[in-house]
């Protein structure tokens, strides 16, 4: 008997990297839930919320871009909470929902392979939201694009990223560059202002964890 297929056919398949984003949004009506006030709500979102607050008040930041947006519910957040926020994703049928969804913020689709499009929306905070595990390939020239944009332009960038690590055995994919908060710390190897990690409860308590970080790019 086939097996149905799950958002794991479109992303990351038993260790293998797949990224068709796009057929992803095609097929699935809502990838990861977003609709879910438990998702929309989650404690990494206020995380982020509470963390884009104070830079803005401590440090007068206040454009802020989403890479890897989907249908833009975090970004209408902090537009509400008065940033110039952007959202941008490579699905351009995410691109569709969120500006339908969200028709205040503004949304671009792109690829932070072309960094021009960050450097156009001149952020001050950067938010990744569990999309690192997506774009593994090209963290070392995005953070080298972020050091030299942080020095261009003689403003330093924040940057809120937030991760889930999974258990030994349950995570197949990136084991060689992290697999928990030390070592997604080490690797990236920034000025932190806060790092943490928030143990989930019930059955998946012992296998995934969600981390987070805040750092300053100068």
């Amino acid at each position: 008997m086939n097996q149905p297929i799950t958002y794991h056919d479109y992303v990351i398949k038993n260790g293998k990297f797949v990224g068709d984003f796009e057929g992803l949004y095609l097929n699935h009506p809502d990838p990861w839930r977003q609709d879910q006030i438990a998702n929309r709500e989650s404690t990494v979102k206020f995380i982020t919320t509470l963390w884009c607050n104070r830079l803005k008040t401590l440090h007068d930041a206040r454009k802020t871009m989403e890479l890897g947006c989907g249908f833009g519910y975090l970004t209408e957040s902090l537009r509400l909470d008065g940033f110039d926020s952007t959202g941008m994703d490579t699905s351009s049928t995410a691109i569709a929902k969120a500006k339908l969804l969200n028709p205040k913020s503004n949304f671009i689709e792109g690829s932070i392979s072309d960094f021009d499009l960050i450097k156009s929306a001149d952020p001050d905070i950067v938010i990744m939201a569990e999309v690192t595990w997506y774009i593994l390939d090209e963290l070392d020239v995005l953070f080298a694009n972020f050091k030299q944009m942080s020095r261009a332009r003689q403003r330093s960038l924040y940057v809120i990223h937030l991760l889930t690590t999974y258990a030994p055995g349950v995570q197949e994919y990136g084991t060689e560059l992290f697999t928990n908060l030390s070592e997604i710390l080490e690797y990236f190897d920034l000025n932190y202002l806060e790092s943490g990690l928030i143990q989930a409860g019930g059955e998946n308590s012992n296998s995934s964890q969600a981390t987070y970080f805040v750092a300053k790019i100068d």
